[in-house]
């Protein structure tokens, strides 16, 4: 993001992404609240629009669960590639045979395979070794968020918005960097098996939005501020900024850490697909086959394996961008419609009509720049209608509505879903 889209200014892509997480987390931590049953978005929106509507949002899910941990294994498998010729200067012989070309990454495979044998084991084991990496990940960011601090350089912090890429390119880059904050709706489908799903789901999502939105910001301010923008390597960002300020230990540890920790996210979508599969044909909306979680994980598992190997990281980014974009918007249209009375479903024609203007809106914005906000007022002007379309407490006395409840309620809606 910071050689390509933002610059210095990429911590800004960063809030923008993250408000608009928490923005959607806000919704989530409702819905999940009052709903806590498998399947996230689909379940949602099952409760709100109807079968039609889930099963499309299900299928976007899947983009994002499934293509996403194949990505990330895509990912990790260049990775892999990358840190043995550059670290441990491992021969070309040995490595054609990790990258043999024709789009084929055997490492993919591996790790695919790997955690999928480990998600059929068994639930606690799987946990077990989520929580140890997880962690282990944390402590490496922080690691290398003080690391970029103590070797921060002011002068590579101007100019802080490059005139090359201007307010669109933080724009485009807040987009790549929404792929960032994945995994917080993903708490959702299983909700099924959380304890005291009311209070604890709410509570986990806007804790995890938080805290990753303040993580993120305080890596990309250290990682500009380490090394200067167009310099960042698009692959291997921190370990090349501190081999370029001659922290050789330092870049083998954070090379070797982002090696090590990245399978965990491989690890947590191929649990949590199979749940949603499960929610699915406990619908039957799918054959009853899925409704046995070894078998929804051993079909997840084959597929993100074959797309792991097979499909470039670059093609997979987009259809998760696509599943993402389409599954957060129907839930907080799911939570307007649970909220509010429509009537003759004119309240979901106008939701229809505000995400296709907004839709447009941002397009216009990331691609032209400063004409594209000559054309904000069409959705903030549907965003109006819809305001009036809802009756008062359902967006202007919310504490009154819901005083006898103990759900976590989303603030002003339906303006914040909106």
């Amino acid at each position: 993001i910071a050689h390509s889209y933002a610059g210095p200014a990429t911590f800004i892509s960063w809030i923008v992404s993250g408000i608009a997480a928490i923005l959607s987390g806000c919704c989530y931590a409702e819905l999940s609240g009052r709903i806590p049953s498998a399947g996230s978005s689909y379940a949602f929106a099952f409760v709100a629009l109807g079968e039609l509507p889930a099963f499309v949002t299900a299928f976007m899910l899947t983009l994002e669960f499934l293509l996403s941990g194949s990505a990330v294994a895509r990912s990790w498998g260049d990775k892999v590639v990358e840190w043995l010729r550059v670290e441990l200067s491992v021969s070309e012989e040995f490595l054609s045979i990790l990258q043999p070309g024709y789009g084929i990454n055997p490492m993919a495979c591996l790790v695919s395979i790997v955690t999928t044998l480990l998600v059929l084991w068994g639930v606690k084991e799987s946990k077990l070794v989520t929580d140890i990496f997880t962690w282990v990940k944390v402590f490496l960011v922080i690691f290398m968020t003080v690391g970029g601090f103590t070797l921060f350089n002011p002068d590579n912090m101007t100019p802080l918005v490059p005139p090359e890429f201007g307010a669109a390119g933080i724009l485009r880059g807040s987009i790549s960097s929404f792929f960032g904050y994945l995994g917080f709706d993903a708490v959702c489908c299983v909700a099924g098996e959380a304890i005291n799903p009311e209070r604890n789901l709410p509570l986990s999502i806007v804790i995890t939005l938080c805290t990753v939105t303040f993580l993120y910001i305080a890596a990309a301010i250290s990682l500009v501020g380490m090394q200067y923008y167009t310099d960042i390597s698009p692959e291997s960002g921190f370990p090349e900024a501190f081999q370029s300020n001659n922290v050789e230990w330092a870049a083998q540890l954070t090379a070797a850490g982002e090696v090590a920790t990245l399978p965990v996210v491989v690890l947590i979508s191929i649990i949590i697909q199979p749940r949603l599969q499960f929610a699915m044909a406990n619908d039957g909306l799918i054959p009853e086959w899925f409704a046995e979680m070894k078998n929804g994980a051993m079909f997840a598992g084959v597929l993100m394996t074959l797309f792991a190997t097979f499909v470039p990281f670059s093609a997979l980014d987009d259809f998760v961008s696509a599943g993402i974009l389409v599954a957060f918007t129907i839930t907080n249209c799911s939570l307007v419609v649970m909220r509010c009375e429509s009537i003759n479903h004119r309240l979901e024609k106008l939701l229809a009509l505000f995400n296709l203007s907004s839709f447009f809106t941002c397009m216009m914005l990331s691609h032209v720049g400063h004409v594209g906000w000559s054309f904000t007022p069409l959705p903030l002007f549907i965003a109006w209608k819809i305001s009036q379309t809802c009756p008062p407490t359902s967006f202007g006395n919310t504490q009154q509505l819901y005083r006898h409840e103990k759900y976590f309620t989303t603030p002003m809606v339906p303006y914040l879903p909106c």
